[in-house]
């Protein structure tokens, strides 16, 4: 498994509330990042979130990224799955099988992003290529 680290920004997010109901909101959302670092590339993704009571989420979502992974050009998908509340949670974000193309082609990984009190998102992304 080969490790590489970075950076990105949300250069763009949309939210559309498709359901406000009693107990959690819905949101659609559409974004895009642009990744530094090990990750260069920039990348389009489509959101669905519950919000809940008392700060609790979850989302899922599917995003494309076109570019390059430590110099190997191509794109791919990332799955992306979480739910949470203040006493913890499950967050995953990882390549969908065969969704690679290019030099980047055989990708499998899995994304982990931290977010800083200031904002700042970082990423490290274990991956390998077959």
């Amino acid at each position: 498994m080969t490790s590489t680290t970075g950076r990105f920004d949300l250069t763009r997010w949309d939210e559309e509330v498709i359901d406000e109901a009693e107990g959690a909101k819905l949101v659609r959302v559409s974004n895009s990042k642009t990744f530094e670092d090990g990750i260069s590339a920039t990348s389009d993704a489509e959101l669905l979130q519950a919000l809940a009571q008392e700060g609790s989420a979850a989302y899922v979502g599917i995003e494309r990224v076109r570019g390059e992974v430590d110099g190997r050009k191509g794109t791919f998908v990332f799955r992306h799955s979480a739910s949470g509340s203040a006493s913890g949670g499950d967050f995953r974000v990882d390549v969908v099988p065969d969704s690679a193309t290019g030099d980047l082609s055989g990708l499998r990984g899995e994304l982990t992003i931290v977010k800083s009190p200031e904002g700042e998102h970082t990423y490290t992304f274990d991956y390998e290529l077959s």
